[in-house]
């Protein structure tokens, strides 16, 4: 790609592309075959035929077992298996056929393929077999020559390639279709990584290989983790230095830096060019061998990866911004100086990540998809009731008189009431209907002494219930005039030791779960 406008035209818009012939790579990950017989010779004779043995670019590396335990245990311990050859008769008469049951219901791998071999077809006749058992394919060792065993292991890898390409369709799919119901960093990296996964299977790219799609941002000049393939979904957002060598990072940047693609013996580095000058690259490392037909492919498809990643962009900076400005009214409103933009923004976000736990685990009865995110911005409205009370009284270093804490205490229902004000003048939505219910009740407690109706378990709705334990967390990690800010230990200790009197032991159940996340994401508090 060429940006500074010289050199040559043929260069502008398509990628540089490094001779084929330097983007031959080692070995590829050779397929797992696993020998489940009680005769050793069985495996000898096996390994001997198919020492020699390559399809489409790969050897075999068998696996070993000898009875019905030490298969299952295999399976376990290598989900990747792409065949067994299993035989019928082991330390019982039907021990692979009770293992072909556990392998498919007890374990639940069904992808990989079994070939059940038999040396006393009468004992356990075939068609029998093929319709109760969840097998691939029934062979008797008298028949099953060098030939037939070379046919029979190529046309049962095809069908193992068959299904990993369903399922990694099947789980880009399920990614981009969570992503989906809301518009928030989570979703918008799951659904540029399930783009990512449809592109990783066009190109045949393993699981066991990386795929990423990396950006240079301005700002920073850092490398950032766009989307991920694999088990790198953790790291989208972050730095590339998490997930990649040295000499990996150091190429990045030479590409980036000179625009050129890259490819050496563990790695391809390619730009892709857009027409707005954003760096991105696409990084694949691993045994696979990029072929330069291949290109155009991989330049479209990370266009539109891309294109999606900048609309997520665009929404989420314009749901930053109403949010700021929510937390501003707040502020403005609230009178308290401790009460800060982060810390009300803070009480937000750890409500919606509660509220977004609780959905996940079905604690949450409702089929409203946008709930967390309403109840984000409802929760920094919490404290708006405190317009009216002195700063003198808020931010009292001292014990507050019988009559100042009564009228600190009223502060739900006047926020209450100011958003109930909101409804009368203009056309307010569902946030401030939110707002309202969770300014009158996030005072409550579970046991029914809370203020300032004395409400009691279930009779207090739940972005109260949610909100109390959101912000009594936040209030007690931050330094108040009159105490000393607790540590994470003390208020989580605090919170738990209050579950099921103060608060809803369900959401603080949520609460325990998201608040590590929570803490990594969010701005210091003094």
């Amino acid at each position: 790609m060429n940006t500074s406008g010289q050199g040559s035209s043929d260069d502008e818009g398509a990628m540089r592309f490094v001779a084929e012939d330097t983007l031959a790579r080692g070995q590829r990950k050779p397929w797992k075959v696993l020998i489940a017989d009680d005769d050793e010779d069985v495996h000898l004779a096996t390994k001997l035929v198919l020492k020699d043995f390559r399809f489409k670019d790969r050897g075999i590396e068998f696996l070993d077992a000898y009875d019905g335990k030490s298969t299952c245990d295999l399976i376990r311990a290598h989900p990747d298996t792409a065949v067994v050859l299993l035989d019928v008769v082991m330390e019982t008469t039907d021990a692979g056929l009770n293992v072909v049951e556990r392998i498919r219901d007890e374990i639940g791998n069904n992808m990989v393929r079994i070939i059940l071999r038999t040396g006393q077809p009468g004992h356990a006749p075939e068609k029998e077999v093929v319709l109760k058992y969840h097998i691939n394919d029934y062979k008797s060792k008298a028949e099953l020559t060098a030939d037939r065993l070379f046919t029979s292991l190529v046309s049962t890898f095809r069908s193992y390639e068959d299904f990993q390409t369903i399922e990694s369709n099947r789980a880009g799919l399920e990614k981009m279709l969570d992503a989906a119901s809301s518009l928030d960093f989570r979703s918008q990296n799951l659904f540029v990584s399930g783009l990512l996964m449809q592109l990783g299977t066009l190109l045949d790219v393993g699981k066991d290989d990386l795929l990423l799609l990396i950006r240079r941002r301005d700002e920073d000049g850092q490398d950032v983790v766009m989307a991920a393939v694999g088990d790198c979904d953790p790291v989208i957002g972050g730095k590339v230095e998490q997930i990649i060598d040295a000499e990996g990072v150091r190429q990045i940047t030479k590409a980036f830096s000179s625009r050129a693609s890259y490819s050496d013996d563990k790695r391809s580095i390619f730009m892709v060019p857009l027409p707005d000058l954003i760096d991105v690259a696409v990084y694949i490392g691993g045994p696979r061998r990029i072929k330069e037909a291949e290109l155009p492919l991989i330049e479209k498809f990370c266009m539109k990866i891309v294109l999606a990643y900048q609309n997520f962009e665009f929404v989420e900076q314009s749901r930053l911004d109403q949010y700021a400005e929510i937390a501003l009214l707040a502020k403005v409103t609230g009178r308290a100086d401790f009460l800060t933009i982060p810390y009300i923004a803070s009480h937000g976000r750890l409500s919606r990540d509660i509220a977004q736990d609780m959905r996940e685990k079905g604690a949450l009865r409702m089929t409203y998809s946008r709930y967390p995110e309403l109840i984000e911005r409802a929760a920094m409205f919490a404290d708006i009731g405190n317009d009216g009370i002195p700063s003198s009284i808020l931010e009292k270093p001292a014990e507050l008189s019988p009559d100042e804490r009564t009228l600190v205490r009223s502060h739900p229902e006047r926020g209450e009431r100011m958003l109930r004000e909101v409804f009368a003048t203009v056309a307010a939505g569902r946030v401030i209907a939110l707002a309202r219910e969770v300014a009158l009740t996030h005072h409550e407690r579970f046991d029914g002494k809370g203020y300032p109706s004395g409400l009691k378990g279930m009779n207090i709705p739940l972005s109260g219930r949610i909100v109390a334990v959101a912000n009594s967390y936040t209030a007690l990690v931050s330094r108040r005039p009159w105490r000393a800010a607790f540590t994470h230990e003390q208020a989580l200790a605090t919170i738990w030791q209050d579950s099921g009197s103060a608060f809803d032991p369900k959401v603080v159940d949520s609460f325990v779960a998201v608040v590590d996340g929570f803490r990594q994401r969010a701005p210091s508090r003094s």
